[in-house]
């Protein structure tokens, strides 16, 4: 069981870092490289990961994981009642558009559909992000208690503790004067997450009012302009709560 944890915690860190090297895995994981090195093995001969496109001393996800991150969402029915709204969303904004719902403390992207810019922000399927710094998790903490968000912070502030964050996190309070705010006017925005990258995201919301995932429209910086934002923050939480009236 050790071994399948440790290939999994590979697999994933793959995942968040590809293209990536043994010796960049070894050091961010902080485990010797030969064991490293032996759960990239077995994971290339089960199909999860290949070399990266000319740089065979490096590593990516297949489709294999892409196919699972599918099912995930075609379990609930989530994929399917999102992709057509999706899809318009990607047509009104020209916009990459993100799917993603809560795995404890992380997001997991779980469907994207691309700009058609030739300058775009894509996120790899199944790929994990930090709840506390992503639009789509500042969404979905929005709609839970206090008591709630309270513990999904400490969560996510002890993994960012252990890794490179990106943005320090917020204090508490002004994490949760944040999540009013959002909740108040249904989007939250974000530009933390990924360098020159704005995102506006929107909750969707299951019957009790439970988040189960968020939508999110990505553009690069230079074509975030307020029309453009308030654009994206006018059609998301339009987009989101359609989502959420074809699941329930």
């Amino acid at each position: 069981m050790n071994s399948v944890r440790k290939a999994l915690v590979v697999l994933e860190t793959v995942a968040d870092l590809q293209p990536v090297g043994v010796s960049e895995l070894a050091a961010h994981l902080k485990q010797p490289k030969t064991s490293v090195q032996r759960a990239l093995e077995t994971l290339h001969e089960a199909s999860w990961i290949r070399p990266a496109v000319g740089e065979r001393t490096r590593w990516e996800l297949t489709f294999r994981a892409s196919r699972l991150a599918r099912k995930a969402g075609n379990h609930f029915g989530l994929r399917e009642a999102a992709l057509p709204i999706m899809e318009q969303l990607r047509r009104e904004t020209n916009e990459t558009i993100h799917l993603a719902v809560l795995d404890d403390f992380e997001i997991v992207l779980i469907e994207r559909l691309e700009s058609p810019h030739a300058v775009r922000h894509v996120e790899p399927l199944g790929g994990r992000a930090p709840v506390l710094s992503t639009a789509t998790g500042k969404a979905m903490l929005s709609c839970m208690d206090g008591d709630e968000v309270a513990r999904v912070y400490n969560e996510a502030v002890k993994a960012e503790s252990q890794s490179v964050a990106v943005a320090p996190p917020p204090s508490l309070d002004a994490l949760m004067a944040e999540l009013a705010e959002i909740a108040a006017r249904g989007y939250a925005t974000t530009t933390s997450w990924r360098q020159d990258v704005f995102a506006t995201g929107a909750v969707i919301v299951a019957a009790d009012r439970r988040p189960i995932a968020a939508l999110s429209v990505s553009t690069p910086a230079g074509r975030a302009t307020p029309e453009n934002r308030a654009l994206h923050a006018q059609l998301l939480p339009i987009a989101a709560q359609q989502i959420s009236e074809h699941l329930f």
